[in-house]
């Protein structure tokens, strides 16, 4: 199946790719002009059409990346509702995939039929790196507001996925020109894979903080919104950073707390929020015209720091002093029964390894006060070399009479002091309005053929004084609203002295058999001086109970075994068809909505128009819901490596009617396509989070994938063929093709021309190491990679892409030598 040594061109007589010249041997008699026209035309609107079905494809990966199960806590022994996926992980394995994968399947489709290296994918590959980390790092850099700095929060990570990325590069030079020059063998095509794998795993214990430099990371608990508590504290910890400005509305204090308190998006999202707004699709992450309100916090934040005296106030300002030590307290908020006796509230040392460190601390009133609730405090805690905590002991008065619950505060006053400064303490009478949790955290009921009523039962503990009220709704696990159960919300009350209240959900019937399923009934925002009990499910944010439908048990035994052959949620597929017609009304109204469409532009307007056909074309893509997102992911996968296959064939016909190489259109049509939404996903990244993690980090781990996860694949693959599958033969064509290898290797062995990939991949490995010096020279200086003063920022800026334009120079060169 190998070509002939002198095989035709593509755009040639005789010639052809995977699925075009569509018209075969006639198109090849048409005017050069008109044809090169037409490929780009159909090369530039392909680029469109994979960009909207990656779209799809990362709203799989999301919705796959974001599940929750119940797992134990071995802390605390007890189930907690939690993630399933690491962020590091998810970055590096299916978002990194989502981001890339035409890149990917380029080289993936390329090896076949023949087990023959494309020129294409690799150097699609090597110029799409060099395009993210110059051409997107650059921009990131002056997107951000004026004066503003951003800085990558997680260097171990980081540093991590950022030195991969330059030896990923550096290992394709030592197999292609010094371990088996022009040839992979099949150790070094499962080495290359293995190293992703191996960049996974570091990445990982890095996270969890096994590592020194890692920072542990915690999981997404079900309740993502803040409690009264921890809006309290947000306000508060506003209101004293900003504290000099006493005329701030309600709707300012907001904004800031936004900003402050800013919880970023994933990766995914960021790149689905880019496509669409390139195509005039569904937004989601606020919509154009209308700043988020992070953003807004952001912009009143820079403001207010510009006034007058405000930017001497500002908490921010007084962290980084004294250097990178920082003390501050571990939490912000605890809540104890006043009978507690004795709090003790650690303070942590960052950075405290070199020479004592000192700050002072103090008691200060709130409704509670020194002596009837509490004793004050007030000392120096010294930090030693090596030390990093250290506690402070409170005492807590016992009061006989009645109270409320009342609050005071510990402050952290003089010396290298970090974000938390204050910590809240909020003491709960014995006989106060009590702590409420689920009387237990599982319930479980058997699945019937009619409907019935599951009644769960909330307690109210440590008082029982006053009227109270807590807010409570359901949740889908596996089971799902409508057709599992009925979903429910509600306002829970206790009248004084009641100390125990149900709340009634309705289970419906099951007519199929689908194994055990559940949901969750939430409880949330306690008032009338209520809290929830923290060691139960939900913490003190909220109180979560699981619902475990159990299946019909008559029915059991005979379907276990078509369960476990077929696992697919059937109320997930009723609920799936039903979004089906929200995928095509996204597909055919401007912006995903009639409403949305008659406030577009003009330009919204004909981008939709333009992706219209390619929005229709793939809303028949099965929604999210269907098994979990997982067959959205594995149709929209198959869909891109067909648009992939049509970009290959176009961007060999365009480069062949306008007589360059394809190396030299891969690392410059094929890169720049492909990369656009990378580019708009990266810059509204660095322009919404508070960090530079999601923009700059997320380019070096794709980078690293890239090689190992492109290359490595589909490289093994073919290695494996040529070395134990084919045998070759003295003048075959194998032999016509590779005389030089035919004879170290005589039955046959794969082959990977050096050439111009070679210096492609030596020019961008010296590059990448020029960036990555770079950012850390910004990160020592400015204080951070993103932002600074704009001088500054725009001399990166133009290094950076000067440095694209000599690696694609300096490519092209040798090419054409």
């Amino acid at each position: 199946g190998l070509p002939a040594p002198t095989s035709p061109q593509i755009c040639e007589t005789g010639g052809g790719g995977y699925v075009l010249p569509l018209f075969g041997d006639a198109e090849h008699l048409w005017n050069s002009q008109l044809r090169s026209v037409l490929y780009l035309f159909g090369l530039l609107y392909c680029f469109m059409g994979v960009a909207v079905i990656s779209d799809v494809f990362m709203g799989a990966i999301e919705k796959i990346t974001s599940k929750k199960v119940l797992a134990l806590d071995p802390k605390i022994g007890k189930l907690r509702t939690m993630t399933v996926w690491n962020p590091t992980v998810a970055n590096l394995t299916l978002m990194a995939l989502g981001s890339s994968a035409p890149e990917i399947l380029i080289n993936v489709i390329g090896i076949f039929p023949n087990f023959q290296a494309s020129e294409l994918g690799p150097s699609t590959i090597v110029g799409s790196a060099a395009f993210n980390l110059l051409c997107i790092v650059a921009l990131c850099v002056v997107s951000i507001p004026r004066g503003d700095v951003r800085k990558i929060k997680d260097m171990g990570v980081f540093s991590c996925t950022a030195f991969f990325s330059v030896f990923a590069y550096v290992w394709l030079l030592v197999i292609l020109e010094w371990s088996s020059p022009n040839v992979v063998e099949t150790w070094e095509g499962v080495l290359t894979f293995l190293q992703f794998w191996v960049l996974v795993l570091c990445a990982y214990l890095l996270d969890i903080g096994c590592y020194p430099g890692g920072a542990a990371s915690t999981r997404l608990m079900v309740q993502a919104e803040p409690s009264q508590d921890d809006l309290c504290a947000m306000e508060l910890s506003v209101r004293r950073k900003y504290g000099q400005f006493t005329n701030l509305t309600p709707e300012q204090v907001s904004l800031l707390m936004d900003y402050e308190f800013f919880s970023p998006h994933s990766r995914a999202m960021h790149r689905v929020s880019a496509t669409r707004s390139l195509f005039g699709g569904k937004q989601v992450l606020g919509t154009k015209g209308n700043k988020s309100p992070y953003r807004q916090g952001m912009e009143l934040a820079q403001f207010l720091k510009q006034r007058p005296g405000g930017s001497g106030m500002s908490i921010m300002s007084s962290i980084g002093e004294d250097g990178d030590v920082k003390v501050e307290f571990q939490a912000l908020n605890y809540t104890v029964l006043e009978s507690v006796g004795t709090l003790k509230i650690t303070v942590r040392c960052k950075g405290c390894s070199t020479g004592p460190v000192e700050v002072t601390y103090a008691t200060r009133d709130g409704t509670a006060h020194q002596d009837d609730d509490y004793h004050r405090v007030e000392g120096t805690l010294e930090f030693g070399p090596g030390v990093l905590e250290q506690t402070i002991a409170l005492q807590i008065v016992n009061s006989e009479g009645l109270e409320e619950t009342e609050e005071f505060y510990v402050d952290l006053l003089e010396g290298p002091i970090g974000k938390r400064k204050t910590v809240t303490v909020v003491i709960i009478d014995e006989d106060s309005a009590g702590v409420l949790k689920f009387e237990t955290e599982q319930k479980e009921c058997q699945g019937m053929e009619e409907d019935q009523l599951v009644k769960v039962t909330v307690l109210r503990e440590h008082g029982s004084t006053g009227k109270i009220r807590c807010n409570w709704a359901t949740e889908d696990g596996d089971a799902m609203a409508g057709a599992d159960y009925d979903e429910a919300s509600g306002v829970l009350e206790f009248e004084d002295g009641q100390q125990s209240a149900e709340i009634c959900v309705n289970v419906k019937a099951n007519f199929k058999y689908e194994g055990t399923e559940y949901f969750r009934v939430i409880l949330s925002d306690p008032q009338g001086g209520s809290a929830f009990d923290a060691s139960t499910d939900g913490g003190s944010d909220s109180c979560i109970l699981t619902v475990i439908i159990l299946a019909d048990e008559d029915r059991r035994g005979r379907m276990d075994k078509l369960a476990n052959l077929v696992r697919i949620n059937w109320d997930a597929v009723d609920a799936g068809n039903a979004n089906y017609r929200d995928q095509f009304v996204s597909a055919f109204f401007c912006g995903g909505s009639l409403a949305a469409q008659k406030e577009a532009g003009w330009s919204e307007y004909a981008a939709h128009v333009a992706a219209f056909p390619w929005k229709v074309l793939f809303a028949t893509v099965p929604p999210t819901e269907y098994a979990g997102g997982w067959v959205c992911f594995f149709t929209s996968l198959l869909m891109i490596g067909g648009v992939t296959v049509i970009i290959g064939d176009l961007a060999e016909l365009l480069g062949c009617t306008w007589g360059i190489s394809k190396s030299t259109t891969a690392i410059t049509l094929v890169a720049l396509g492909t990369s656009l939404p990378d580019t708009f996903a990266s810059k509204t990244a660095a322009q919404m989070e508070p960090h530079a993690d999601s923009s700059i980090g997320n380019v070096t781990g794709s980078n690293s994938v890239n090689v190992y996860l492109g290359l490595g694949l589909p490289w093994t693959i073919a290695a494996v063929y040529w070395q134990f599958v084919a045998a070759c033969v003295p003048g075959d064509s194998w032999w016509q093709l590779y005389p030089k290898e035919a004879v170290s290797w005589p039955e046959g062995i794969f082959v990977v021309p050096a050439g111009a990939l070679s210096t492609s991949v030596l020019c961008f490995s010296l590059c990448a190491g020029v960036c990555i010096a770079v950012l850390v020279l910004r990160r020592q200086v400015i204080g951070g990679e993103l932002g600074g003063p704009p001088v500054y920022a725009w001399l990166t800026f133009a290094f950076l892409v000067g440095l694209w334009f000599l690696y694609i120079a300096i490519s092209i060169a040798f090419e054409a030598r």
